[in-house]
């Protein structure tokens, strides 16, 4: 059982650092090339679009990694007082990484999205510029947290 809950653990966390990851240096770029002649409208829609789906699949992503994680710890790895300091400093940046994305949709996701309805494309722009940072620090930290789950035992 402990090894599904790792690869659960393990591909949840894929998935949602490596769609930032995408979203932020591949997709982004693509988008934004003057060759495409896409305009802020058609970007708005399309990010619009593509956003709504990734936070569908984090809301899940967010569910599980607690669930997975405690469970391990709990019933498999001696409890959170046997844990090294790798893992709660994982802990704590994973906590800090949900409360970024629960920011981001209650926040400037939600208002993105009621602007693209109201067909308020300019002002939906500034959330997207939003909600790109967001996902920028968030990202970076999620980076953060898969070195320190993997080769944080190894530094400290």
């Amino acid at each position: 059982m402990l090894a599904v809950l790792l690869a659960i653990h393990v591909l949840a966390v894929t998935l949602w650092v490596g769609g930032m990851f995408f979203a932020h240096f591949m997709l982004r770029p693509s988008v934004m090339d003057p060759a495409l002649n896409l305009g802020l409208e058609s970007r708005v829609l399309l990010w619009s679009q593509v956003l709504q789906r990734f936070v569908r699949v984090v809301w899940v992503i967010v569910l599980l990694l607690p669930v997975t994680g405690y469970t391990m710890i709990i019933f498999y790895l001696g409890g959170l007082s046997a844990q090294p300091l790798h893992v709660h400093l994982m802990q704590g940046t994973a906590w800090i990484m949900i409360a970024l994305f629960v920011h981001l949709y209650t926040g400037p996701f939600r208002r993105m999205q009621w602007m693209v309805k109201q067909l308020l494309i300019p002002e939906a722009g500034l959330y997207l510029g939003r909600i790109r940072t967001v996902v920028t620090v968030n990202m970076t930290i999620g980076m953060v947290t898969v070195v320190l789950a993997t080769a944080g035992r190894y530094w400290l």
